[in-house]
């Protein structure tokens, strides 16, 4: 048998287009009525051969219509044979084209059923990250996209260890008698020496309550809400009032923890110490040198410790005043 020829490939061409363009069910109906192919004598090749293809176009498909046209064209050139092992051929095309087509249309099912899913799962991940808020009697962490920071009141100067974070939670626990009020810097180991004589001295500047912050050498930051001035006792007296509280942001998360009502071991100062709840061990202690603290559990607040260890050395303290904005500038001129 010599090369194709230029029909035969056409036919080809033609069969592999309409295979994509039409529904491969056409394909299936015309797959379903294979030719007869009989060599007993030319009459009878030419009568299968007018059985075949019909007079006028086959509309039932126009792809076996094309084939026919293709075909036909060449008639004169080619024996009977040939033309339909041609059509075999075109046929066997558009089924193995139309098998592709049907697992192409599986494969982009599975493609967009896999899209979905990762969608699914992305949506997942995003709500995620929303996560509500722990509360609870004690405990007060506060999100760090919490807006609450910039509506805050002005401070004296900027703090060496509250940050917008641990300050915005701190400031939606104080006592509504002081909401509102600006911030002022009574003492500082930074500005004033490391001194606990002077801590309590500076205390009486402004009396009510003041915010005690301490920042260890580790980067914890924590400490306690007292009511001043500090007077340092000779005896155990503890002094000040339930609205007091302690805090720390260990986890990078501020947590307040605020008196449980079993004692009233608030504050406790002497010459030699400082020291903020009570019943079995203290929640915040600084000797007197200002120089080294502890922490531990105590009863009155119900806290864990406060700092990354028990025994702590002191990098730096500040001791925050709450006043009023009629006198505001004139307490930060005399602090």
């Amino acid at each position: 048998m010599g090369l194709p020829s230029l029909g035969s490939k056409a036919a080809h061409l033609t069969s592999d287009i309409t295979a994509v363009l039409l529904d491969p069910g056409s394909a299936d109906s015309s797959r379903s009525r294979p030719p007869s192919v009989s060599t007993n004598s030319t009459f009878s090749e030419e009568t299968e051969e007018k059985s075949e293809v019909p007079d006028g176009p086959d509309t039932s498909s126009f792809t076996a219509f094309l084939i026919s046209l293709l075909s036909s064209s060449k008639s004169g050139n080619h024996p009977t044979g040939d033309q339909n092992e041609h059509h075999a051929k075109a046929k066997e095309t558009i089924s193995t084209s139309a098998s592709i087509e049907s697992s192409g249309k599986i494969s982009l099912f599975t493609k967009g059923r896999r899209a979905l899913g990762k969608v699914i799962n992305k949506t997942a991940k995003i709500s995620s990250a929303y996560e509500p808020e722990l509360s609870g009697n004690n405990l007060r962490p506060v999100a760090k996209d919490d807006n609450t920071y910039f509506d805050l009141p002005d401070m004296s100067e900027q703090s060496m260890l509250l940050s917008d974070n641990i300050r915005a939670a701190l400031y939606s626990s104080l006592p509504a008698l002081v909401k509102g009020t600006n911030w002022v810097l009574l003492y500082s180991t930074r500005r004033h020496g490391i001194s606990l004589s002077t801590l309590y001295r500076r205390s009486a500047l402004c009396p009510g309550y003041s915010l005690l912050v301490v920042g260890d050498r580790r980067g914890a930051v924590f400490g306690g809400l007292v009511e001043v001035p500090l007077q340092p006792t000779d005896r155990r007296k503890y002094q000040g009032t339930s609205s007091s509280f302690v805090f720390t942001d260990l986890s990078g998360t501020p947590v307040i923890f605020r008196t449980t009502g079993r004692n009233r071991y608030f504050t406790l100062c002497s010459s030699d110490s400082l020291a903020l709840g009570g019943g079995g061990h203290f929640a915040l202690y600084l000797d007197g040198d200002l120089l080294n603290g502890s922490s531990s559990s105590s009863d009155t607040f119900g806290n864990s410790c406060l700092a990354h260890s028990e025994e702590f050395e002191v990098k730096e303290i500040e001791l925050w005043g709450f006043v009023h904005a009629s006198k505001y500038d004139e307490m930060v001129k005399l602090c």
